[in-house]
Order: C-alpha cells, then sequence, then structure tokens
C-alpha cells in the first residue's frame, strides 16, 4: 500500500508538456493533492493544472486519479479523468529504484506509459510518454517535478 501511499499530501509542481494542437512546449504549475480512500485501500488525488491560455492570461484545469489495489493480480487499476470527459486506463506497480510504473491506453488507443521517478520523502519526478507505434518506440510528452508543500 505504501507504493502510492508515500505521495500523501500536498505538493506544488513544475509541469511542462508538449501541446499537440499547438505543436510547442508548455510550462505551468500544478497543486497536486494525494490521500487514502475508500477506509485506505485507494488512493485519490486531485491536480489544479494553472497555465497559460489562448488569450495569455492564466487557464485553470482540473483532474482527478483513482489508484486502487487488486490483491489477487498484485497491482494497481488505475483511472485518470478530467471534466472534459477524458479517461486514461492503466495499471501501476512498482519499478526499479523504487520507481512508479503505470502502463496502459489512451483515449485514442494510443499506448502510454507515466512514471514516478526519483521518489524521495520531499519531491519527485514525474514523466509521461505515448506511443505512436505500439510500443516500439516512446516519446516524451509531460514532465512533472513535485515538491512537498
Amino acid at each position: 500500500m505504501e507504493l502510492y501511499g508515500r505521495l500523501i499530501g500536498t505538493w506544488d509542481v513544475v509541469n511542462r508538456f508538449y501541446a499537440e494542437d499547438r505543436a510547442e512546449w508548455v510550462t505551468g504549475t500544478v497543486v497536486w493533492t494525494f490521500g487514502w480512500v475508500l477506509a485506505g485501500h485507494t488512493v485519490q488525488d486531485v491536480m489544479w493544472f494553472t497555465g497559460p491560455g489562448p488569450d495569455g492570461g492564466p487557464r485553470r484545469v482540473t483532474g482527478s486519479t483513482v489508484r486502487h489495489y487488486d490483491p489477487a493480480g498484485k497491482c494497481w487499476a488505475v483511472v485518470w479523468f478530467s471534466p472534459t470527459s477524458k479517461i486514461f486506463t492503466l495499471t501501476g506497480r512498482g519499478g526499479d529504484d523504487g520507481d512508479i510504473v503505470q502502463e496502459g491506453t489512451q483515449p485514442d488507443g494510443r499506448p502510454i506509459r507515466w512514471l514516478f521517478t526519483e521518489v524521495t520523502r520531499e519531491s519527485f519526478r514525474w514523466l509521461g510518454y505515448v506511443s505512436d507505434d505500439q510500443g516500439e518506440t516512446w516519446r516524451l510528452v509531460q514532465e512533472m517535478r513535485a515538491a512537498r508543500r
């Protein structure tokens, strides 16, 4: 349960992502809060993204992830969703050196890999990859660096 339990709390994040519709990298911030739900069997987070909007002013977007441990499969069922009806389903597991590996598909069917790396009590790095060739190669589309509040 501590795979995700060590993330419980509030994190201030610098977020860099590739905006495919604009074909450019965009930087913003995130407030990312993790907490236990369902009697301590599930970890849910809520994210508030702030970045530049189309008019140049700040734009706020939210999303949430629910991670529920499956003792039979010894893995985590992970679902990310947002008010815009985007839903991503993944499977989470421990990786090398204390990393967390989450793999699944995004709504358009392309494989995704989301990683928590460099996890300490005070910080972590999150990397989001997508594959355009069914997992043969991966390209980075998002990077977040988090510091515990």
